[in-house]
């Protein structure tokens, strides 16, 4: 590969962040690439280029085009033809030799004449390096095998994270290269390496994971869903109210003495808490005692009103039925269902020493509901009593497939809905709580947690609309890089954000063992045996 400062042309044309080179030089005219993908030649798509600003400085620009100026001669046969092309690149930001230092802050530009020249590795490397205590290394640059491409460890598991693409794109082995990376090339200022014990919960969609941290440097725990726990005494009155459709007008205050008197005869210094399955029951007796008559003088009698007592079951039938629906229904009664005693998964996670929780996260959309409300309320109720404490505890949670239970159009199908995922992600960086949300369609997510992200990787796309919602992701003058989105490679991402020192294509590192998703293999499974 080149090694920069070779020169290539000068300026013809400045407009906005956009500059136009005429390439002079014949030795490059020749050698000018128009296809994106070939990373040996001094100019081609994508490749950084450099011009020396008034002040010394060097003004950095990415190329966006190459085409022929004679596109724009009309064709005469008299003329003789010249390899004559034009480059046109975006300004990206301004590189200062005396600091060795790149910002992406641009005040002032090169003037028309100006020489245009290939940039050197060593400028390259002090583009894409990082300023942190601790970085971690995720691959390497696209246009440069030889570079390495690191991020801000902090920030990219600090803050929250989006990783999109489309299936069988790379992302599950981009998460799981990630976090095995934090064990096998977590370094510090100096290069050495740094020994971790991470806290990740992994909401494992399609039993993938599991795989990927088999035999490796992680101790890993994986959690059933029927070995769930998320106890419903959690819930708020107006939680209750939504999770079990109560109306407001006769079914919550009725629902609301119900759980009064259920609570003050329960113990809860020992964890002993009210059944949800005593709900219905307490719920018939207060309907009974409120149909009996009354004396003349307005005391109850010991007899009831018949018609009273039918109006009042038939105001709360649908409540009670709902009731009904989930104490009989195995796969959700069971995981919120009181137990005397017994920890809540989240209180078994923060206390455990396993690093890695995998979470079975097949479930359905009324399991969904609950199951993740709950589960997010408890980690938020956890995560405020975390920060109390002087040596605040850090918590990763990763949700794959998260359109299935953030998604911005399906909000109104879920009768709790999202709020706790939406606090963690507003508020969870304060906590110690950080999220990654990783998604085949960012542009269904919700939009309120998704705008929360501080960094994303980007694999291949092709859906318009999530192009879109990438684009509007993109810092400005970096936006001409959505045009290569829908044809990366397996396992090349778009990295940007504020995890990484520059917005650039990588190759993510191998992961070792590899998550279970491999592409089908439709033919060997119909396939005859001879």
């Amino acid at each position: 590969m080149f090694d920069g400062d070779v020169r290539i042309g000068k300026i013809i044309k400045i407009e906005g962040l956009a500059i136009h080179i005429e390439v002079t030089d014949e030795n490059v005219a020749n050698k000018l690439v128009l296809k994106y993908g070939i990373n040996d030649y001094v100019a081609s798509i994508n490749k950084l280029i450099y011009s020396i600003l008034p002040n010394g400085k060097r003004i950095i620009g990415r190329i966006s085009k190459i085409f022929d100026k004679n596109t724009f001669i009309p064709d005469d046969i008299f003329l003789k033809s010249n390899n004559s092309f034009v480059i046109e690149a975006t300004l990206l930001g301004v590189y200062d030799d005396y600091l060795m230092k790149f910002d992406s802050g641009i005040n002032s530009f090169p003037i028309i004449g100006s020489e245009v020249l290939s940039i050197s590795q060593k400028i390259y490397q002090s583009i894409v390096s990082i300023n942190a205590p601790y970085n971690l290394p995720i691959g390497t640059s696209y246009d440069d095998n030889q570079l390495e491409i690191s991020a801000n460890p902090d920030i990219l598991f600090g803050k929250h994270m989006g990783i999109f693409g489309n299936t069988g794109t790379g992302k599950s082995s981009t998460v799981a290269s990630l976090f095995q990376g934090l064990k096998r090339r977590l370094q510090d200022k100096t290069g050495n390496p740094v020994n971790i014990k991470p806290k990740i919960i992994i909401f494992d969609s399609n039993d993938e994971y599991e795989q990927a941290f088999e035999r490796t440097e992680y101790s890993v725990k994986k959690i059933k869903k029927e070995e769930l726990y998320l106890p419903h005494y959690h819930l708020s009155f107006t939680e209750y109210f939504r999770f079990l459709g109560a109306s407001l007008g006769v079914q919550a205050p009725i629902l609301k003495n119900c759980i009064i008197s259920l609570k003050e005869r329960t113990d809860t210094e020992n964890k002993k808490f009210f059944q949800f399955s005593d709900l219905q029951e307490e719920i018939n007796r207060w309907l009974w005692n409120n149909a009996r008559k009354k004396d003349k003088d307005g005391n109850f009698t010991g007899e009831f009103d018949n018609f009273k007592a039918s109006q009042w079951f038939n105001w709360c039938s649908t409540m009670m039925n709902r009731i009904q629906t989930i104490t009989d229904d195995p796969r959700i009664y069971h995981i919120i269902e009181s137990r005397d005693g017994e920890k809540n998964t989240i209180e078994e996670i923060i206390e455990s020493d396993f690093e890695i929780f995998i979470i079975e996260a097949d479930f359905e959309k009324d399991e969904l509901d609950i199951v993740m409300f709950l589960f997010s309320k408890l980690v938020y109720e956890w995560a405020i009593e975390n920060r109390k404490t002087s040596n605040v505890d850090s918590l990763v949670m990763l949700f794959e497939e998260a359109h299935r239970y953030i998604n911005e159009q399906e909000q109104e199908e879920f009768k709790l809905g999202t709020y706790y995922i939406e606090r963690l992600a507003r508020e969870g960086r304060k906590f110690g709580i950080s999220l990654i949300v990783s998604s085949q369609r960012p542009s269904e997510l919700t939009k309120s947690i998704v705008s929360q992200c501080n960094s994303f990787i980007v694999h291949r796309i092709t859906n318009k609309l999530d192009l879109e919602f990438v684009n509007r992701n993109l810092s400005s003058n970096n936006q001409d890089l959505i045009k290569f989105v829908p044809g990366l490679e397996k396992q090349y991402a778009i990295v940007f954000g504020e995890a990484f020192g520059y917005t650039d294509i990588v190759k993510i590192a191998d992961a070792s063992p590899v998550p279970k998703s491999e592409d089908p293999k439709v033919i060997g499974s119909w396939k005859i045996a001879e």
